[in-house]
């Protein structure tokens, strides 16, 4: 690779890459992007829906980043597969909650951020060989 545009939150910046010795192809990497028209939310933490919480217990608030989504058209990397939403009740005879919903761990503009599963589109990027 040589010098590439980039996307990077909301901006096209320039990697500065001579004779591409600073970077290397992801090998199986899974790629989501957004999978409608309209940007997607980002989130800081992973709770299940009040509704999914049992009578007696707390439900953990969740809301978007107010300062961040995925746009439309860009894509980014995952870290993990999908993974159900969860909330801690450290006093409870049922300490971890699942929630229904999956969210992808995303890797957004140095942060590790997630996404709901359904809002994005996946693309497996195989191995290829240098």
């Amino acid at each position: 690779m040589t010098d590439k545009s980039r996307i990077h939150p909301s901006r096209q910046v320039w990697f500065h890459n001579p004779h591409g010795r600073d970077t290397v192809p992801a090998s199986d990497a899974t790629v989501v992007g957004s999978a409608g028209i309209e940007p997607v939310d980002v989130y800081g933490t992973s709770y299940p829906d009040p509704a999914e919480i049992p009578t007696g217990l707390s439900p953990s608030t969740q809301a978007p980043l107010s300062m961040y989504t995925v746009p439309t058209g860009q894509a980014y990397v995952t870290t993990a597969p999908p993974r159900l939403t969860t909330d801690y009740f450290p006093a409870a005879a049922t300490k971890v909650v699942f929630g229904g919903k999956r969210m992808y761990t995303i890797q957004y503009g140095h942060r590790t951020s997630l996404v709901y599963e359904v809002d994005m589109r996946v693309k497996k990027c195989p191995h290829t060989a240098r």
